[in-house]
């Protein structure tokens, strides 16, 4: 199947890289309806949150999501990387980031553009059905934190945190509204 007629705007060349925001929270926590296929917006998830998402709100150029798809037998499989740092590690961050270690992870982010992607929630190889529905084997989890105090008076203090995820589809779009609460540290959906 071919792709045609894929317009870009003047504007889509002057879009921002990086990620602005990232809320995190147990998958058991929120409650995917997965757009349906032939849709206007076919991959799409709406969110509801059963409590608010923590937030790590991130200074310009200290966090990114890259995906990468590979085709095998078949089945196309993706691995998304969400990579943040976090400065000036407190007993605060690292109680949060221990929280962490062993939990099935969902991650929405929002980058420079106010766009908001969702990963560790997959619509693709379901094992039951219905809107609410998602495969539960496709969470994101905590994979890598490196850290330190730094040597010299210059250098930063703080950990880079990396969350990888198996999927079998790109990121979706977020299709609800994203809320940020900055002085309470938390992100709210519905």
């Amino acid at each position: 199947m071919a792709i045609e007629n894929l317009v870009l705007a003047t504007t889509d060349f002057e879009k921002r890289g990086g990620l602005r925001h990232i809320g995190l929270c147990a998958t058991s926590n929120l409650t995917p309806t997965f757009t349906a296929a032939g849709t206007a917006d076919t991959h799409a998830v709406a969110l509801v949150d059963s409590a608010d998402l923590a937030l790590f709100d991130l200074k310009q150029g200290t966090g990114s999501l890259t995906t990468s798809g590979s085709k095998e037998n078949g089945v196309m499989m993706f691995e998304h990387t969400l990579s943040f740092y976090i400065p000036n590690c407190s007993n605060a961050h690292f109680g949060n980031l221990q929280k962490l270690l062993q939990e099935q992870i969902a991650a929405v982010v929002v980058d420079h553009n106010d766009q908001a992607f969702c990963i560790g929630m997959s619509a693709a190889f379901q094992h039951t059905t219905g809107s609410g529905s998602f495969n539960n084997q496709m969470y994101a989890t905590m994979t890598g934190l490196e850290g330190g105090t730094g040597a010299a008076l210059g250098d930063e203090n703080g950990v880079t945190v990396t969350i990888t995820c198996s999927s079998g589809e790109l990121p979706r779009t977020v299709s609800g509204s994203v809320t940020v609460d900055l002085a309470a540290g938390t992100m709210a959906l519905s």
